[in-house]
């Protein structure tokens, strides 16, 4: 997994999820366009998952992807340009840092316990409706996407449904909360997940800690490339 870290000096501070990151999107979309189109193309012909993730702070943005060629032409773009222009909102980057991830530094911080942080709100769809609520198998289905990318390792449905039962819920704190993105609305989850591993056999708790640590930094369920579902997973260190 690649991470790309934005400092930021804009003009207005960030307005949270909605238009705003939806036109992020669309520029880092024309950023890798510029330096690399045959990966432009790519991204765009892709029917899968998306292929990065978005988080939109004040003076700074996250960018994840497990395809290095997405960070590193945006990074390219970004150092021969600094100006983020979303309309309204103009920032420059002041610096940039990019990390990777491996399987290994991942298994080193596994725990029992752990707390995920819903940052921005979180939704499934379905059938034509938005579905705002976090049960376990939808999240880790979500997560198991990403791991198949990063590792090229495919997780069955039907074993996730398996290894949930066995997980403890601690603590769960949720409100619902709607945003706009311009031609329409989604409404998600916000709050707080906290999940104890300890009755499980050693290789599922490896594996579903594995899909914590990517669903945090990919984000959980759908539109996570405009900035829905983004968590924090905590004990995490995302800093080295």
């Amino acid at each position: 997994m690649h991470r790309l870290h934005l400092l930021i000096k804009a003009n207005h501070k960030s307005t949270g999820v909605g238009i705003l990151t939806r036109r992020l999107h669309a520029f880092i979309l024309e950023s890798i366009q510029q330096a690399n189109p045959q990966l432009s193309q790519y991204l765009h012909d892709c029917k899968e998952r998306q292929s990065f993730a978005t988080y939109f702070g004040n003076g700074e943005i996250f960018v994840h992807s497990p395809d290095f060629s997405v960070v590193h032409s945006l990074q390219r773009k970004l150092l021969e340009d600094s100006l983020i222009d979303l309309i309204h909102w103009k920032g420059i980057v002041q610096s940039l840092h990019s990390q990777h991830y491996t399987k290994e530094q991942i298994m080193q911080q596994i725990t029992n316990k752990f707390t995920l942080r819903f940052l921005t709100p979180t939704t499934f769809y379905q059938q034509g409706n938005y579905y705002p609520l976090p049960e376990l198998v939808r999240l880790f289905c979500s997560a198991a996407k990403v791991l198949d990318m990063c590792e090229e390792l495919a997780i069955p449905r039907n074993e996730i449904e398996v290894w949930v039962r066995k997980i403890r819920i601690e603590y769960a704190s949720f409100v619902t909360d709607r945003v706009d993105f311009g031609k329409f609305n989604v409404i998600g989850f916000r709050g707080t997940l906290t999940l104890n591993l300890k009755a499980l056999p050693r290789k599922e708790k490896e594996l579903l800690w594995r899909l914590a640590v990517y669903g945090s930094m990919m984000g959980f369920g759908y539109k996570t490339a405009w900035g829905l579902g983004q968590t924090r997973l905590e004990p995490f260190c995302y800093t080295r």
